[in-house]
């Protein structure tokens, strides 16, 4: 019976790791479609600078005009979007992993009972 019980607790604890991972999986989706409006945004906000640029009145000379905060921002957003990705691929490979075992530890306790009511 020890054998049933250890398993069982295999089991148990498998889908507890699935649930975690799950949430983490959630927790890092709404992260990335943070990461990814915000990049939206960068680049919106790059088009409507690029017209403002080439305007008549714009002066390079002015703190406003500079274009390297905008460059920056832009690299900023790609890089946290891109962050964000690599994120959730961990958690999804972790969360496949999980349910892997969990599988596992499902298939080894259903073969326990199927040789336990034969006769």
């Amino acid at each position: 019976m020890s054998t049933r019980a250890e398993l069982e607790a295999a089991l148990a604890k498998a889908e507890a790791d699935w649930r975690r991972t799950n949430e983490q999986l959630d927790k890092t989706q709404a992260e990335r479609a943070r990461a990814n409006e915000e990049w939206v945004k960068a680049n919106a906000e790059r088009r409507s600078a690029a017209a403002d640029r080439r305007s008549v009145a714009a002066d390079r000379r002015k703190g406003d005009a500079n274009r390297r905060n905008i460059v920056a921002d832009r690299r900023h957003a790609a890089t946290v979007r891109d962050q964000a990705n690599a994120d959730w691929d961990q958690a999804l490979a972790a969360r496949r992993e999980a349910r892997a075992i969990w599988d596992q530890a499902r298939a080894v306790l259903d073969q326990l009972d199927r040789a336990e009511r034969k006769p």
